[in-house]
């Protein structure tokens, strides 16, 4: 049978037999499925990144040869004067193979280091080809150059009438399909059905920790993106964010989020240009659906990220959502500073401490001064105020009117824009009381974005606060089906059940909070709300002083404590903790409730009055839980506690 070496096509790459497809590349006990673009080790799937994938079929593709860097950067990065650190790119590449295939550099058994030059394959590798079960065993010493290299045996060649050197060429020319176009030319089934997907965080290969803000914001805006595609689920920053230098297997982490795919890759920045490599997987069978390179300037990078979007609704076959009439058809250019200092607003939000808050505020500043037309760096702004209200860490009259500005200027910009419609609404509930207004304005919200998570976990406490608990309860259901691993959701969802006076639920709900992340300090807090209903004093004043020990001086979780105190009978505890909350009062807000809740545990009911009035002239937002608050239940026979009620409009 003669079987003919492969020759160059028309468009210079080479051509194969008919009917020879290369399915398995096999070292060692590693092997390299070429189809599925999947690297096993003893039939275990092991992640590699797409940067050290196409490396290592580089490497492959050129079995025994020495590889060199300026071949790797032509190949991999694309061209040879390119703007990003390639270096600091090739060696993490190098690493990552490396620790892949557990391989010691000072001694490789299958990557060797030429000093100088570049690299190579030292192993012997099989080809495994098609449905025949054919396959050919190449060493790489049969094809290095050197004479003085050791003589290596001949090639067993189980693949009838093909040389060594023809096998050799095929390897090289089907790899080289995989690492300069990205089309899998191996697949032939139709592309697997995706209703979920999960954006994992993008790997910073800039070579400097300090660009991870870049990468991350660029992560968010793919997702922002995605979110649009419908009716796909898409999962939420803060999930994804948990698998932020996660080496687990891509279907594990399918399997932990609920999705049916995986969009991951790489950012790399320099000077004001960005490359942005992504590939997307079927993640229950890592299978590989597609993947592209891109290279942009960063006041193109807003329009890029829609690119990205568009071009993986095309993959799996989705629609994006409907422009809105006044609407851009895609995001025009953005000055780069003004994206830095929002990128850096946002990383800096995502801490979510007073000191991030407060500093995620002078950055959105900072990008509204360089671009005044900005839409997204004022709703960061509004998104900034209204976390810095609910917490407490700023009076309400200074966050919520704030945010309210913000996010209404985001709008008046951009009202596409999902993000500032909730923190608006948000404001609406718990600062001007006005529940109609903002249940229109959560629904705004998750219909321009039906997978903004905190849109529906926010609209579940307003319908908690308007004691509708079973659609409450819907709410926030579809927000932790959005943002599976967040701790937020996962904690408010036990906040749901302590207003329900399902105390026993509410328990165990907290207590699975708090087995992935035992620091937790909302899980702490509620948790120990729910333990004082149940009248277990010492449990609940343990779990306030857990919450405390993060989020030390927290007015609110002083307050929880010196109300237990009251009611345990410690007394005198709870007037040195009332004490406490007062002389804090003349270094930063202290909420007017913390301290009527504590007046009201030592029974003394004028001074609580006193300071529930106060916090009427304050407009602190807990007040939304007047009428829901067990803690208030032993004032309720008296008629100023419906009075008070009736003042923040709370239904009756």
């Amino acid at each position: 049978m003669e079987t003919r070496a492969p020759k160059p096509n028309e468009r210079g790459m080479l051509s194969y037999p008919r009917g020879v497809v290369l399915e398995v590349i096999r070292f060692h006990d590693f092997e390299l499925d070429v189809g599925r673009y999947e690297l096993r080790r003893q039939g275990r799937v092991l992640r590699l990144e797409k940067l050290p994938m196409e490396l290592l079929l580089l490497l492959l593709g050129k079995n025994g040869e020495v590889v060199t860097r300026e071949e790797i950067i032509d190949r991999i990065w694309g061209q040879k004067d390119v703007v990003v650190d390639v270096e600091a790119g090739i060696n993490t590449a190098i690493r990552k193979i490396r620790q892949t295939l557990r391989d010691d550099p000072e001694h490789p058994r299958f990557l060797q280091t030429v000093v100088g030059r570049g690299y190579r394959f030292v192993a012997p590798i099989t080809l495994v080809t098609d449905g025949r079960g054919a396959a050919t065993e190449i060493p790489a010493a049969a094809f290095t150059a050197p004479a003085a290299a050791p003589q290596a045996r001949a090639p067993s060649l189980r693949w009838v009438g093909m040389s060594g050197g023809a096998a050799v060429a095929l390897l090289a020319m089907l790899i080289g399909l995989h690492v300069s176009g990205w089309r899998n030319p191996f697949q032939g089934t139709p592309p697997p059905q995706v209703r979920s997907l999960a954006v994992l965080p993008l790997e910073n290969l800039s070579g400097d920790a300090a660009q991870d803000y870049f990468a991350d914001g660029m992560t968010d805006g793919l997702i922002t993106d995605l979110a649009k595609l419908r009716p796909l689920r898409v999962i939420s920053r803060s999930s994804v964010m948990r698998y932020k230098g996660a080496r687990k297997p891509l279907p594990e982490i399918a399997h932990e989020l609920g999705v049916d795919a995986v969009v991951e890759g790489s950012v790399a920045r320099s000077g004001n240009r960005v490359r942005i490599t992504v590939q997307l997987i079927h993640a229950p069978t890592d299978r590989h659906l597609w993947a592209e390179r891109y290279e942009r300037d960063v006041s193109d990078v807003l329009a890029l990220q829609s690119e990205l979007s568009a071009a993986i609704a095309r993959q799996i076959q989705v629609e994006l959502a409907p422009r809105m009439p006044g609407t851009r058809a895609s995001p025009g250019p953005v000055k780069p500073d003004a994206y830095e200092a929002y990128l850096r607003g946002r990383f800096a939000w995502n801490k979510r401490t007073e000191v991030g808050l407060q500093e995620s505020i002078e950055h959105f500043r900072r990008a509204i001064a360089l671009d005044p037309t900005y839409a997204a760096a004022y709703s960061g702004m509004a998104d900034a105020y209204t976390t810095l209200g609910y917490l407490s860490y700023l009076p309400p009259a200074e966050s919520f009117p704030s945010a309210k500005a913000a996010a209404a200027r985001a709008l008046e910009l951009d009202p596409a824009l999902a993000e500032p419609h909730a923190s608006l609404a948000y404001a609406r509930l718990y600062y001007d009381w006005d529940w109609a207004s903002a249940e229109n304005e959560f629904r705004s919200a998750i219909s321009l974005d039906p997978n903004y998570a905190s849109a529906h976990h926010w609209h579940s406490v307003y319908l908690t606060a308007m004691g509708r608990a079973d659609e409450a309860m819907r709410a926030i259901r579809r927000a932790k089906e959005l943002d599976p691993l967040s701790l937020t959701i996962s904690t408010d969802i036990g906040f749901q059940l302590y207003y329900a006076k399902r105390y026993d639920e509410a328990i165990q709900q907290l207590r699975s909070t708090l087995a992935m992340n035992s620091s937790f300090p909302l899980a702490h807090l509620w948790l120990g709300r729910a333990y004082q209903e149940k009248g277990m004093y010492s449990e609940a004043l343990e779990a306030f002083n857990r919450a405390g020990s993060v989020l030390r001086d927290w007015p609110v979780t002083l307050a929880a404590i010196g109300y237990v105190q009251a009611v345990a009978g410690q007394r005198q505890r709870a007037q040195d903790t009332l004490a406490h909350l007062k002389a804090l009062s003349r270094s930063r807000y202290v909420t007017a409730y913390g301290v009527a809740l504590v007046y009201a545990g030592l029974g003394d009911r004028e001074r609580a009055f006193e300071w529930l009035d106060k916090g009427i002239e304050e407009r602190t937002h807990w007040l939304v839980w007047l009428k829901l608050d067990p803690r208030w239940d032993g004032l309720r026979p008296d008629p100023r506690l419906a009075q008070l009620v009736r003042r923040v409009g709370l239904p009756q």
